[in-house]
């Protein structure tokens, strides 16, 4: 999804482990279950997990949590990643659903190109110093 220019939200119900977490951190926001447990079981097989995490996962936790993960193969509740700021929302299973709706509704409300940009422009300066950005920010809102 490195190209796409629509928000993805993504509805976690389950375990959210190996490859099916590596697609969740590609997504823009992320609600899970309250029974939802994070993790990434590869390395302790000898496995590296080639789908984002290692470049994704590092910049969603603090560093040493994401080690914890990347190398221990440590399991993380969906209240945990909440208070980390891993995931946007947390909720019941069987609001999940309704909860996802609301937010795919609220967003279906605003201006797509203006949508559409936010995710492009982020997309441009990520990693870039912060006058750079507003710059880069600039250039591509006048395209």
């Amino acid at each position: 999804m490195w190209n796409l220019n629509k928000p993805v939200i993504a509805a976690l119900n389950g375990l959210t482990i190996g490859g099916g977490f590596e697609i969740a951190l590609a997504c823009d926001l992320i609600i899970a279950a309250d029974h939802v447990e994070f993790a990434l079981p590869e390395l302790p097989l000898g496995l590296i997990p080639d789908a984002g995490a290692v470049q994704r996962l590092p910049k969603r936790l603090p560093y040493n949590i994401a080690l914890e993960m990347l190398y221990l193969g440590r399991r993380m509740s969906a209240n945990e990643a909440m208070h980390f700021g891993l995931i946007n929302k947390v909720v019941p299973a069987a609001e999940l659903m309704s909860a996802v709706c609301e937010w795919a509704e609220q967003m279906s409300q605003v201006a797509p190109l203006a949508l559409q940009s936010i995710k492009e422009v982020l997309r441009a300066i990520e990693c870039q110093p912060t006058e750079q950005a507003f710059h880069k920010s600039r250039a591509i809102r006048n395209e």
